[in-house]
Order: structure tokens, then sequence, then C-alpha cells
């Protein structure tokens, strides 16, 4: 609930809870509580709300004039039912240029000297090669979160703890050494969106990608391995076969978090471990012979057996023999039968 109503019959075209909203000369203050339940219709209504407010009680210096041709050319629709996000649609020519809108609260949140001290470790666990630029990466980590801090957005009806503006911070300048990794990412991404979330549902967000990226970056922070773009995805999909096989993501801001933690509201608990095994299993394939795994119709000059066809092979057996229990996690998927990690995180396309 948003404590503040618009209403034609109050004299200033408002009226308020106690304690919700306070008048300051020309501007409005509204607080929202942490425990608040958001929808995407509430956040539509709160920003026509803020519209007739201004329009109503602001002097006119104080608010740019937005003729009428402009209105009907910006679109506010909610992006998804359950979700709060918005998206702001504004027609430039035959385009549209959307901007995603996501309430969130900026420093509502202070890490402890604790997480400092246990992040110092937080690979022990679960990567046991070389981590020679752990201390690096941890000093980028803590002065990321100093200069933006992690904030709490508004997902499933509650507010959730987000690190999505210290991610940005780390990865804005990431092919500043003229490497890959961006477009090694946007080629998982798509794997994942053509051949992976049609087949078994969305077993693997966008985030689970971004934050294999994070990690990888701070296990390989060697230029040479990413000068190419099969190099950057090796690396990737080195990083996220571990994952799949451990069953286990860590957060890269909250150790403890497993990021593959999904319950599947269903009878049996093998949906759980079978969506990550399939996907170990079509991560190795890629790993072994990604231009195989690409284009298995089309490479030229590919004859004979190769680890490529034989990891290929041991895909295709695990599908043959789950085949069943396969299409019961596709449905669960698409009905979103399951309960997620309980963190936020800014929605991705």
């Amino acid at each position: 609930k948003v404590f503040l109503f618009y209403s034609k019959g109050s004299p200033h075209g408002w009226r308020r809870s106690p304690g919700a909203c306070t008048w300051f000369g020309d501007f409005y203050t509204v607080n929202i509580k942490h425990q608040t339940r958001l929808s995407s219709d509430t956040v539509l209504a709160f920003f026509h709300l803020l519209d007739l407010i201004f329009r109503q009680r602001l002097r006119p210096p104080k608010v740019p004039t937005i003729p009428p041709w402009m209105r009907q050319s910006i679109q506010l629709q909610a992006l998804r039912p359950a979700s709060p996000a918005i998206q702001l649609s504004f027609l430039a020519g035959p385009e549209a240029v959307p901007v995603r809108l996501v309430p969130a609260i900026q420093g509502a949140v202070k890490l402890s000297n604790q997480w400092l001290r246990e992040d110092l470790t937080h690979l022990s666990d679960w990567w046991a090669g070389d981590l020679t630029n752990e201390k690096r990466s941890f000093l980028q980590k803590v002065a990321a979160l100093q200069e933006v801090g992690p904030e709490l957005v508004a997902k499933g009806g509650f507010w959730r703890l987000s690190f999505s503006r210290p991610e940005t911070v780390l990865l804005q300048d990431i092919d500043a050494d003229g490497g890959q990794r961006r477009a090694a990412l946007r080629l998982l991404k798509f794997v994942n969106h053509t051949r992976w979330m049609p087949e078994y549902g969305k077993v693997l967000s966008s985030y689970h990608l971004k934050t294999i990226l994070l990690w990888c970056c701070e296990i390989y922070p060697q230029k040479a391995r990413w000068e190419t773009l099969l190099s950057s995805v090796q690396n990737l999909l080195k990083i996220l076969t571990h994952a799949l096989a451990k069953s286990n993501l860590p957060h890269y801001f909250l150790r403890p978090v497993n990021l593959f933690g999904k319950r599947y509201k269903s009878g049996p608990t093998i949906y759980g471990p079978l969506a990550l095994q399939v996907l170990r299993h079509e991560a190795e394939a890629m790993l072994a012979d990604i231009v195989e795994y690409l284009f298995p119709d089309g490479r030229p000059g590919a004859h004979g057996a190769s680890e490529g066809s034989e990891t290929m092979a041991a895909l295709q057996e695990f599908k043959e023999k789950h085949r069943e229990d396969l299409k019961e996690l596709k449905r669960l998927e698409e009905e979103r039968m399951y309960q997620e990690v309980e963190v936020g995180e800014v929605p991705e396309s």
C-alpha cells in the first residue's frame, strides 16, 4: 500500500493518511515503508499521481511544459504482471526508446565489518585453483560498495537487497584492455535464450551469467586470456561448468548465498539437481568444441570422432534417459512453480 491518494474533492487535489506524505513549500516527500508490497499497478498509479500533483501544485517555472503531442508519444507500461518494474517508452520518430524504471531505496543498507573479514576467504570452499588476484579483487569490491553501495529494490512484492549498481561500477570498464569479455557474455546469453531456455525453461538467468563473468574476471585476471572471443567464451564456460557441477554459484558480494538455490514446488526433489545436471552437460559439450556446438551441421572439414562429438553423445544419452523428467521440469518452469533465491536484481533484457 502507498499511503497517498489523489482526490478531486479535496481543496488541493490530494489527501493522505497520517505520516505518509508531508508538504514542504512546493515539494512533496513520500515515505514508503520497507515492508510495503509493490505491484506494477501500484507503481504506475504512483507515477500518474505524481504527474497530477505536480501539475496541480507546482509553479509553472518549476515544471517543464510538455505539449500534448509529446505526451501522446510517451507510454508507461508494466514489464511483467508480478513485477513492480515498469517501462517508459519515448517515440523518437519511427522507433521507441525504452527506459526501465525500478523502485529502489538507496543508502538503506550498510555492510558490517564481519562481511569484510569473511569475504577475504570467500572462495576457499568453492574454488581450489590459483587465487593470487583475490586481494586486489576484494579491494575493488570494497571501493565499488563505498562509491554506490547496495540498495533495496522492489521484487516479488517485497524489498530485496540488490548489488546492481556496484556490479555496474565493476563492469563498466571491463574491456578497457581490449578484451572480449562483454562479447563472450553476449554470446553465452544468446545460446541460453535460443537453445537452453526453450528446451528446459529459465533455469539460467541473465543475472546468473553476469555473476559468472564477475567470478571469471577475478579467477582469470590475465589479459592474454581475454584477447579473443573464443578464449573468452571458454573462460566463462569453465567457471559455468564448475558452478553447475558443484550445484553452487555464490553471489559475488554475499558468498553464503547460492544463486542455484531454486526450489521447485513439486513432490520429488529431483528437479533442482536435474536442471543443473542437464545444463552442465550442455556447457561441457559447448566447451569441448564451441564451433561444432554452435554449428553442428555446418562446420567445414569436420570428420571422425572428436571430444566435442563424445560430449554431445553423452548429452543426448542423458536427455534420453531423463526425457519425461525434463518435460516436467519445463512445465514447472513455464508455470513458475518454484521459489527463487531471495536476492533482488534489476530486470535485464
